[in-house]
This record gives C-alpha cells, structure tokens and sequence, in this order.
C-alpha cells in the first residue's frame, strides 16, 4: 500500500531474479549513497530557471517556486511547487514515491501546493542508451498505473531525462503520455503554428534539438493538475493535425511546442549542452 497507507494498494508480478541481476541490484543501492539532495534540487532548479522559466518553455511558470501564473482568470490560482526526492534505483520504490506526491496532491489544495516535481537520480543515471531505455521503462510504468486508476483526469506528467529522446519513445510516431509529441509530427506543428518557412528549412539536427527542453541533469516527473493544463491549453485546443499522405491525428499545444522547437533551434546544440553538462556536473562535485 502506497500514499502513506491512503493510495492504492499495486501488485506487480515480476519473475525471480537471476544472480546477475542480484548482483546488479545491490549496486544499484550502494550507488544511491552518491545523491545528495541539496545538490539535485539547485541542478534541477537551475534547469527550470534556464529552460521552462528562460527560455519560456512552459509560459506560466515564471519562477522554480510558483507554477500556474497568469491563468487566474480562468479559475486556476497560482501556488507554490514542491521538490521532493528519492534516491531509489528500484522501480518498485519510485512507484511508493510517485503515488506518496499524487496522494500529497489530493490532500492539500492548489494554494499551498500548487505542482510537484519529483526528483529521481537513480532512475537511469548517465547518458548512454541503456540509462534511457531504463528511464523509459520507469516512466511507462508510473504512466500505467495513473492511468489504470484513471488518475489521468486528475493529474498531468512531464517526463525528463539527461538524454531524453522522443525519437526512441514509444509509440515513435503517436502520442505518449507525459511525452513530447512524435518528432515526425515536428514539421505539420510548425505548419499549423504557421511558421511553414521554417517547417520546410529547418534540418532533422534542428528540429530534434526540440529534445532539450525535457533534458534535465537527472531524471524527474513533473506532476500537474489537470486543471492547470486544461486552463493554459484554452478552449478548442485539440485540433485536427494533417500529418500527410492522408493521415490526420488529434493534436494540442500547437502555439507551445511551435515555439519551443524554434527556440531550441535558435539557441543552437552547443549553448544547449554546454549548460546542461553544467548542471548535471554541479549534482557530484
């Protein structure tokens, strides 16, 4: 039972391990010693402070401390965003941690908690394709379960990872939840948005760049409330988007991530890295 003994009590089925991957785990945990919490709280809040405040990727949250500015008069009032933290390795533990925030969340009103962001260095540490393939596998299953307890009427989630990827996402060329859209969708958004100038000149490097507004120095969970996403979408925001060759899916926040892919092309992968590298090195030294 998760949630302080209030949340859902999950059964998950696994297979016993074999003596690798005992061996494997209890590296895991010894590894979790590295984290300190001071430290992955001011990596990540100068992440939000670069990217979601700076660079505007999320235009309501001006600060790493209040979310959900500027959308009091549709009902939603701002409120402060809690950082909270483990330093797990375990799937099974991330889940206890995940649902401890929804059940917070439930439990306090938008006033004195407005957002969470959960912090999870152990989840998918490094930058490799294993240490992402981890992350995804983490997140899908955090994804799952919220949404088997239709939690995703309540809540919203935004994934972050150091080498987080939408290309190597599944389903590649459909929605995931808490994911950015398809990068295959990229080029109809910026059509829609009406930048089709730069839907037809930008290279493939440069839209995937678009991948660095959910690069984080450690992996993380943002948890929203779902009237927060629905008051910054706006009415009549999921449109029909002509992906081509007769194909047309539902789609939402064109104007957002019309002018997030432009804005991380514009900074360029250099400036980009460069900064990230930065935050992920100020977590251990």
């Amino acid at each position: 039972v998760v949630g302080k003994g209030v949340g859902p009590a999950l059964l998950i089925e696994t297979e016993p391990r074999t003596e690798e991957e005992r061996a494997y785990a209890a590296a895991n945990r010894e590894f979790e010693g590295n984290f300190d919490r001071v430290r992955i709280e001011a990596a990540l809040r100068s992440f939000i402070d670069r990217i979601v405040v700076g660079m505007e990727a999320c235009p309501y949250t001006k600060s790493a401390d209040i979310s959900a500015t500027g959308l009091e008069a549709r009902g939603v009032t701002p409120g402060p965003v809690g950082y909270r933290f483990s330093a797990s390795t375990d799937a099974c533990h991330v889940m206890s941690s995940f649902w401890n925030c929804i059940c917070e969340l439930m439990a306090e009103p938008e006033t004195n908690l407005s957002s969470i962001m959960l912090s999870l260095p152990g989840i998918g540490a490094g930058d490799g394709p294993d240490a992402h393939a981890r992350f995804a596998a983490v997140v899908e299953l955090v994804g799952r379960y919220l949404c088997l307890f239709r939690g995703d009427g309540s809540f919203g989630l935004v994934h972050f990872h150091p080498s987080y990827d939408r290309s190597i996402i599944h389903p590649l060329d459909a929605p995931s939840y808490g994911h950015l859209p398809p990068i295959s969708w990229l080029r109809p958004i910026l059509r829609m948005g009406g930048r089709e100038a730069e839907a037809e000149q930008l290279s493939d490097e440069e839209l995937a760049l678009s991948n660095y507004q959910r690069r984080a120095p450690h992996t993380a969970i943002n948890i929203l409330r779902m009237s927060q996403v629905n008051a910054a979408a706006g009415p009549k925001s999921i449109v029909n988007l002509d992906l081509g060759n007769g194909r047309v899916e539902k789609a939402s926040g064109i104007t957002l991530y019309t002018r997030n892919t432009l804005r991380m092309a514009q900074s360029g992968r250099e400036n980009l890295q460069y900064a990230l590298d930065a935050e992920i090195a100020s977590q251990y030294n």
